[in-house]
């Protein structure tokens, strides 16, 4: 239960910390969606694990993280206006259901228009606990985007290096819940 425990928590850390959409009133500056890859060192207590992420945001449509640790896809999350779906590859596990498995596990309330708020870099106060610090490189993207940040979350330490940002261009999503997984029960 306490590894299903600190992936939430990672994912969560995904949702609220990894992207930042550029949105400036210069109409070239703005972007419809963002397809981005990395690697993330995590630290959780006394325990530093690392992985590789990638992110598709649509704006006003879906957010999706996809985590892999060693080389296996340990997760993946697509968030919509009405649906949160959180599948655990490591346990076989799954959550198809609304915002509440953040409520529940976080003790936080969380909901689309809020993550959808923090994905497009809205001026918008982080959630009590939060602490960010972004590096930014707008001279390596087409769009200003963050290529490092740093996050501090109640004892979860979260650094994330981007390599790779694709703007406007959404890749194919996939969100199959297989037959032999089970729900994961609030």
């Amino acid at each position: 239960m306490k590894l299903f425990v600190n992936f939430i928590k990672l994912t969560f850390c995904f949702f609220i910390v990894i992207p930042s959409f550029a949105q400036t009133t210069d109409s070239t500056s703005y972007y419809t969606s963002v397809h981005y890859k990395g690697s993330a060192n995590i630290v959780l207590g006394e325990e530093l694990q690392g992985c590789q992420f990638n992110v598709i945001s649509v704006r006003d449509s879906f957010l999706y993280v996809q985590v892999n640790v060693a080389g296996i896809e340990a997760g993946r999350v697509l968030a919509t206006p009405d649906n949160f779906l959180f599948i655990n590859k490591l346990q076989k596990k799954y959550y198809n259901g609304d915002y509440t498995l953040f409520e529940h596990l976080l003790e936080m309330e969380i909901d689309f228009v809020t993550l959808q708020e923090i994905f497009n870099g809205a001026e918008t106060f982080p959630p009590e606990g939060l602490e960010l610090t972004y590096q930014r490189d707008s001279l390596s993207y087409e769009y200003p985007f963050f290529n490092l940040l740093l996050c501090e979350y109640y004892g979860l330490s979260l650094k994330l290096d981007v390599k790779k940002v694709t703007f406007n261009t959404v890749p194919e999503v996939s969100a199959t819940i297989p037959k032999n997984y089970t729900i994961i029960d609030l």
